[in-house]
């Protein structure tokens, strides 16, 4: 959730360098997120002013009875990010969620869309790693009025985009409750499994393959995403203790035009790595520009969320780096 971090993805794989190169390479989460960190895949796509009908997009699953996430009104509302705009929402019927609205801050406007676009395509995928993002808007007088204090919400007066109809669109996530930070970019933890994804002799133990293949797999999905803001800390967690991994924060993602050298040192720790998610790699082939379109949907009824531009953009990462997958001539397949 650190919207102004330096792009420390390019410490990405500074310590793998040395390590054994070679070309490389989300069932929505019903449970919800303690911290100011996004939460999980993909489902009707909504918008929903507090007090008016909710606005869909024609439903992708079908769903049985009407979703609260997308229907209840707030009732409380805090701030909880850091250098990034986002609140802990409690909605009517106690239910708790984070919620990143469209904001002022640097590159506020579209920050919210690699939320939900990123859950989309992992579920486009088959992954259920990446926390539940529902597109919803409230009225900003029912957010405002939510918030405890004067302060809270002079605050979001001053940060929350408010659309000519009195709206505020944003990215919706149900809370996840044994949500666990999980420091992958630690220097322990990153010998361990630099070590199993990069060294073909290494052997990885087998209560830790799933966690292996998890890290796997969030290396290339970042990159087809061009999700700078991983590795700078907090990005990552676990549902509970030995849960699933979480790739939590994808509002780093989707840019217009991402910087190209965060960019490069992705891709170049992705060629040193030789294990990979057999059913991740087959899922990711089958993407094309129409799948891509329909994967990522619309954030408005009528607007798409992502730009040609981006999903151009998201095609050509997803050619590159099935290249370099295939170019890996001592790769292992792990799950």
């Amino acid at each position: 959730m650190r919207e102004s971090k330096p792009f420390f993805v390019a410490a990405f794989f500074s310590a793998a360098c040395s390590l054994v190169a070679c070309a490389h390479a989300t069932a929505e989460m019903t449970q919800p997120v303690p911290q100011a960190r996004a939460p999980v895949a993909r489902e009707p796509v909504a918008t929903a002013p507090a007090g008016a009908p909710p606005v869909q997009t024609p439903p992708t699953e079908p769903t049985a009875t009407p979703d609260s996430y997308v229907t209840a009104a707030p009732i409380s509302a805090k701030s909880i990010g850091h250098t990034s705009y986002v609140l802990k929402v409690t909605l009517s019927g106690g239910l708790a969620a984070a919620y990143k609205p469209g904001s002022t801050l640097p590159f506020g406007s579209h920050r919210y869309k690699g939320e939900i676009a990123a859950y989309r395509l992992a579920r486009a995928l088959g992954l259920d790693n990446v926390p539940r993002a529902i597109p919803r808007a409230f009225l900003a007088t029912a957010l405002h009025d939510a918030f405890a204090t004067p302060k809270g919400a002079a605050d979001f007066d001053r940060k929350a985009i408010v659309d000519p109809g009195g709206l505020v669109h944003g990215a919706l996530m149900p809370w996840i409750p044994d949500y666990r930070e999980l420091p992958l970019e630690e220097a322990s933890w990153r010998a361990r499994w630099e070590g199993w994804l990069m060294n073909a002799e290494a052997r990885i133990p087998h209560e830790q393959e799933a966690l292996a293949a998890s890290i796997s797999t969030m290396l290339v999905f970042d990159y087809v995403t061009a999700n700078w803001d991983r590795w700078s800390g907090g990005n990552i967690a676990r549902e509970g203790a030995d849960g699933r991994v979480l790739f939590v924060d994808n509002d780093g993602a989707f840019y217009e035009h991402p910087a190209q050298e965060p960019l490069a040192s992705q891709l170049a720790g992705i060629r040193k790595v030789v294990r990979f998610s057999r059913s991740f790699v087959s899922a990711l082939r089958e993407l094309d520009d129409a799948k891509l379109r329909a994967t990522f949907g619309e954030d408005l009824p009528g607007t798409a969320l992502l730009s040609d531009h981006v999903i151009a953009d998201v095609e050509s990462r997803l050619r590159t780096v099935l290249g370099v997958i295939d170019a890996c001539t001592r790769r292992e397949w792990i799950e």
